[in-house]
């Protein structure tokens, strides 16, 4: 008995495609690592940074909060009163607001992990949130805390505080 030649080599030709397509697509599975870049952050204009404090007891709490059109400062003492002290808002300018996206390394930021609750225990949290429409991720850590990775989001946030105190 013969077996047609043709037959068994195409079956193995079939074969050997399937297998280079089943290597071929665990490959770009295993390789394909989503990571995020600042270009994400700059092109998005739904870009939200939010940041403040909170102490225990009712001390004082603050949060600013920043778009690509507008500043807002809110700062209130819940124990003298719920309305706030400080409610002020401005228009931000393109420089402002360019100086604040060039200090953001969004890989650095999103790979914090700090999680503080000095408020559990009536000290003061300081947080930083940044929110657009792809990510969102927020830090909480001692007040007045600097971290190395974002030290130059936390100066500029620290200036708007103080412009927005006085």
């Amino acid at each position: 008995m013969k077996i047609p030649p043709l037959k068994l080599n195409s079956d193995l030709l079939i074969k050997k495609n399937h297998l280079l397509l089943i290597i071929f697509f665990s490959f770009c599975l295993i390789t394909c690592n989503k990571t995020t870049d600042n270009t994400m952050v700059k092109d998005n204009n739904s870009l939200v940074i939010k940041s403040g404090f909170m102490c225990g007891w009712g001390a004082g709490q603050d949060s600013l909060i920043i778009s690509s059109t507008m500043i807002k400062y809110v700062y209130s003492v819940p124990a003298n009163s719920q309305i706030p002290e400080i409610n002020k808002a401005r228009p931000i300018t393109d420089t402002e607001w360019n100086n604040i996206l060039n200090s953001i390394n969004l890989n650095n930021f999103l790979n914090l992990k700090y999680n503080s609750c000095n408020i559990c225990v009536d000290g003061c949290d300081e947080w930083i949130a940044i929110k657009n429409d792809a990510i969102s991720h927020q830090i909480r850590f001692g007040m007045g805390i600097k971290i190395d990775s974002i030290k130059p989001l936390q100066d500029i946030l620290s200036q708007l505080r103080s412009e927005f105190r006085n």
